[in-house]
């Protein structure tokens, strides 16, 4: 069914560059402002462990919730932003806060993320069950409960831990993978249904996660300079930028295959 490549790292920078061409300081105030805002968040956390010293799960709370409710969204409007750049819409950077403009938006965009969190950590539960399972069996705690000694074949479940922790990492990173296409797929389309917008980055990401994998590895020296603060003006807009330019062809190249097949199997 699928014979049109996805263009590979190269051709997604290359996009990427000529599509800032021109619009890199609006592109960095769109980019960093989602950065600035977790600035603030952290800040007013670090305010609240002080003031909370003897209560630093309840400050985890706090920038959680402040995470989800603030942060989330401005995130999703400038995945928003360079999702439009790329299809040659101007707009100020001031659309970043798209989501707050209209309390639907706003509920749509914590929808939005709370149900990609719920799908992320369900997933991640399940695929490291056996290793929770193994792990309670394996707790000594659990023998003193019941008041029996702690069985001898105990012992040799250390590796067996071991091996399910880390192959439950890996599927977990596996499944989620498919979900990178969500929030792209979401800002397309406001009345998009949340579960067909999951079905379809699953869909898609068949065809298009080696490419994106590949494109955040080529992307490594980038983030080697976004440790300093001032290379964060160049580095943010690049990787937001090359997140839509990877959406955008990855979702036309689905289509086209899409249209190919079915082409093919009218012919027939």
């Amino acid at each position: 069914m699928f014979h049109i490549r996805i263009p590979n790292s190269r051709v997604v920078k290359s996009t990427v560059r000529a599509t800032l061409k021109g619009r890199f300081i609006p592109a960095s105030i769109a980019g960093l402002l989602p950065y600035f805002v977790y600035l603030v968040i952290a800040s007013v956390a670090g305010v609240f462990s002080m003031l909370l010293t003897d209560r630093l799960v309840l400050v985890a709370v706090i920038f959680a919730l402040f995470g989800i409710f603030v942060l989330s969204p401005v995130t999703l409007g400038a995945v928003r932003w360079f999702w439009r750049v790329t299809d040659e819409c101007e707009e100020p950077p001031s659309e970043v806060f798209y989501y707050f403009t209209n309390l639907n938006l706003y509920k749509r965009a914590v929808k939005c993320v709370l149900f990609l969190l719920f799908k992320c950590l369900t997933a991640i539960f399940a695929c490291l069950l056996p290793f929770i399972l193994v792990s309670v069996i394996s707790n000594s705690w659990i023998y003193q409960f019941l008041g029996t000694e702690v069985p001898l074949w105990v012992a040799g479940l250390a590796v067996v831990q071991a091996f399910l922790r880390f192959v439950g990492i890996i599927m977990g990173l596996a499944v989620i993978s498919r979900y990178y296409l969500f929030p792209t797929i979401v800002v397309m389309d406001d009345n998009m249904i949340l579960l067909e917008a999951i079905h379809i980055s699953v869909m898609v990401s068949r065809c298009s996660v080696i490419a994106f994998v590949s494109l955040v590895f080529s992307l490594l020296g980038w983030v080697l300079l976004s440790f300093l603060a001032v290379p964060l003006i160049y580095t943010v807009p690049l990787f937001f930028a090359a997140y839509a330019v990877h959406s955008r062809y990855a979702l036309v190249n689905y289509n086209q295959n899409l249209d190919y097949y079915n082409k093919q199997q009218y012919m027939l």
